[in-house]
């Protein structure tokens, strides 16, 4: 230390000012600290080094370049490349093809920006022998100062965690399957019990013609109401594709509302209110089955409120798409049932089968759109649907 031999030689009182005892004394505190920071330094340097190679994450570390520097065991058995393989070269050694150019792209941008410095994401990457491999990315710019001096990588594998993803898919497939066929039989079986009797009682010759009409009336509505359960059935296991156009959302809620009020044993006495607003202008949707949704919540209002009371029906223009709100003045949902609604097959009804909400989520949701359920403020319940203007920009 230069500094320090000169002083040394300076004279007391001279520009060293200190007594030769008490500089050599201050010299030697300075070295001491030093010697302990740099022990402090090599000690904290060793314990991150030795968190790099003992991860149970497949990390490796590049310049600024992009060069790998250095790969831990876990990279090793997750890629199959050995280090001698992997440094030196950089990390397209385990890009998928499958993974566009344009991806990096993006995710360069977010680790090069100062403000950012990292990204964080799942992709997908491709070990030596040739698999594709489902990896949790996360990359990350080390700076020294303002300067890029490297970049640290991390990768966690996911394909045990997705393996394990489609295992409980499957499994809750299967117990839906199981309780859709249990309510299948049931709804299947009251109907086909009522025409099978009818029709062993219509087979009478001596029927009075009017008890024969009678019968005649139940195996007809017996018929429809199977048939519309078996088609709620078949429209929830088997959902078709959408169809989009560009449509005016007011009209069809004119067509599902007449409807509604055509029927008169449905409406009862309930009064229907439209507050459709007129610059709306066109939305790109399936017609049929966004009128498949209104009828679902619809009819699922009117009967909640038994023949009594308004249901009232608005659209609105708002940022940048359309909501569609179904309000009715019925019981209204309790707290603890509103997260259970869009659940196949849960259903309050008796003769309900749990399905017309779902189906009205799911084809909404294909809309790039979301139902929300709210308690209406003194009782009731709205639905709002809320749909881009055109699903297929969303």
């Amino acid at each position: 230390m230069s500094w320090m031999t000169n002083r040394e030689s300076s004279p007391p009182g001279s520009d060293g000012g200190a007594p030769r005892p008490l500089r050599e004394g201050r010299a030697t505190a300075l070295r001491g600290r030093d010697s302990q920071e740099s022990r402090q330094d090599e000690r904290q340097a060793l314990a991150f080094y030795q968190a790099f190679r003992n991860s149970n994450d497949a990390k490796l570390y590049t310049d600024q370049k992009g060069t790998i520097l250095e790969v831990n065991d876990a990279f090793v058995r997750l890629f199959g490349y050995s280090r001698e393989e992997s440094v030196g070269k950089t990390p397209r050694i385990v890009r998928s093809p499958k993974t566009p150019p344009a991806f990096y792209e993006s995710l360069w941008q977010d680790i090069l920006d100062p403000a950012k410095g990292f990204w964080r994401g799942q992709v997908l990457n491709r070990t030596k022998d040739g698999r594709d491999v489902s990896i949790l990315l996360s990359i990350t710019a080390v700076r020294d100062g303002g300067d890029i001096v490297g970049f640290v990588s991390n990768s966690v594998d996911l394909t045990e965690h997705e393996e394990m993803q489609k295992r409980l898919a499957t499994s809750e497939s299967l117990a839906a399957v199981g309780s859709m066929a249990a309510i299948v039989a049931h709804e299947i079986r009251n109907p086909l019990n009522s025409i099978v009797t009818a029709a062993n009682s219509i087979s009478r010759q001596d029927l009075p013609p009017d008890e024969r009409e009678t019968l005649l009336g139940i195996i007809r509505a017996e018929s429809n109401r199977l048939n519309n359960r078996l088609s709620q059935f078949l429209q929830f296991a088997r959902p078709r594709e959408l169809h989009c156009d560009w449509l005016d959302l007011n009209a069809a809620v004119r067509e599902v509302l007449k409807i509604v009020r055509a029927d008169t044993k449905l409406r009862g006495k309930v009064k229907i209110q439209e507050r459709l607003d007129k610059g709306l202008g066109p939305t790109r949707f399936d017609g049929d089955q966004i009128r498949q949704v209104l009828w679902n919540i619809m009819l699922n209002a009117m009967q909640a409120m038994a023949g009594k009371g308004r249901l009232t029906v608005s659209t609105e223009k708002r940022d940048g798409g359309v909501l569609l709100h179904i309000s009715d003045t019925g019981p209204g949902i309790a707290a603890n049932q509103l997260d259970k609604l869009f659940t196949p097959f849960y259903t309050t009804k008796p003769q309900g089968t749990g399905l017309g909400l779902a189906v009205a989520d799911r084809i909404v949701s294909r809309h790039h759109g979301r139902i929300l359920v709210e308690r209406a403020p003194g009782g009731g319940t709205r639905f709002t649907l809320s749909l881009p203007l055109d699903p297929e920009a969303a």
